[in-house]
């Protein structure tokens, strides 16, 4: 039995994700902060049809923060999960050829990188500021006395806030914006943003705590981020390495040298190709490179990075290609493979002088 199905158990019928099997990065970003966070943030248990959707520490966030969830009905719906919020936003346009082996590239791009200085800003709080889209795919369940399950999905746009100081504590500002084409209830919608909308402090487990400065010799740096939390040995694998390094780009300015070193890891460990100059959704051109990981789980994922100039990373995206026997098939979302899983665009990124300042 692995960690999410132990900490399942413990939950009970209060866990909001019960119904669902969550994708492998939603295991991998939960398993030591949902454990850690257990004592303090399992809430009581309450019947299924009374409880009103809320999105908790451990299990559910988690799923949620990477696309995949369960959302609980509301007492008034009798109908099932909302229609298709809003439609797959657009794709950056790439301009160029065929996609070409793209190591060397990222490689020299990695040299420009290393010569670029510190991150921007003073003080010892990381400041992330970015927007963009999020999938998900979401069970409805009343229970026994309720509507039959009804799967649906919504691609969700977002401005994002993240703050964490050097001794763990964290706050997230999430801010849902209107779709621009919606389907199902206006109600609908509006019911959904309250649900996804959030301003959440806590404290992150000691062993997911990054130092101040990160190595820059690309095998340290890699095994520093193997080793957050208390994944086993034989899970640290280069799979949950590269879902680490996007999680570093959520949460960690990075200096130079210190994106030099993630640019090295991704050249050595995966088959990267080179897409072609290409246009972010906020307008700033870049290289955009690409990458596909299968990880342990059957899940199959393509990740694209755009880099400016100077080897600062403007823009990742991530698409869901495959799942191996996936609980939901993705066709009783009313989806299909390839499927966009998330998009983000980094509007700022550097050091602050305290939890909640801005630049």
């Amino acid at each position: 039995m692995d960690d999410m199905t132990g900490l399942r158990a413990t939950l009970n019928d209060s866990d909001p994700a019960k119904d669902i099997t969550p994708t492998a990065e939603a295991r991998h970003r939960a398993r030591t902060d949902a454990l850690a966070l257990l004592k303090e943030n399992t809430p009581v248990a309450r019947p299924l049809w009374r409880r009103i959707p809320v999105l908790v520490a451990g299990a559910a966030t988690a799923a949620l923060a990477v696309g995949a969830g369960t959302l609980l009905l509301p007492e008034n719906h009798p109908n099932g999960v909302p229609a298709a919020y809003a439609a797959p936003p657009e794709t950056v346009d790439v301009v160029g050829g065929e996609p070409v082996e793209g190591t060397e590239a990222l490689l020299e791009l990695a040299e420009v990188a290393a010569g670029r200085g510190p991150a921007s800003g003073e003080g010892d709080v990381a400041f992330i500021s970015s927007t963009g889209t999020t999938m998900y795919r979401m069970n409805a369940d009343a229970g026994d006395d309720g509507p039959e399950e009804t799967h649906g999905y919504g691609f969700i746009p977002f401005d994002w806030e993240r703050w964490e100081d050097m001794d763990g504590g964290t706050l997230r500002n999430d801010h849902p914006k209107p779709p621009t084409e919606t389907g199902g209830e206006a109600g609908d919608h509006e019911w959904f943003m309250d649900r996804v909308g959030e301003s959440h402090e806590s404290t992150l487990h000691p062993s997911l705590v990054l130092p101040r400065e990160l190595p820059t010799d690309p095998d340290t740096l890699a095994r520093t981020l193997l080793d957050l939390g208390t994944t086993p040995e034989e899970d640290r694998t280069d799979e949950s390495l590269f879902l680490h390094l996007t999680q570093l780009y959520e949460s960690r300015p990075l200096s130079g040298e210190e994106e030099a070193a993630v640019q090295r890891i991704i050249a050595d460990r995966a088959e990267v190709s080179h897409l072609g100059t290409a246009t972010d959704p906020l307008d700033r051109e870049g290289e955009l490179f690409s990458f596909t990981v299968t990880d342990e789980f059957g899940t199959t994922s393509e990740y694209r990075l755009l880099y400016d100039e100077e080897g600062s990373l403007l823009y990742y995206d991530s698409t869901l290609r495959d799942e191996e026997d996936p609980t939901t098939p993705i066709e009783d979302y009313g989806l299909e493979y390839p499927v966009l899983k998330n998009q983000v665009a980094f509007v700022w990124t550097g050091w602050v002088e305290g939890v909640g300042d801005r630049p």
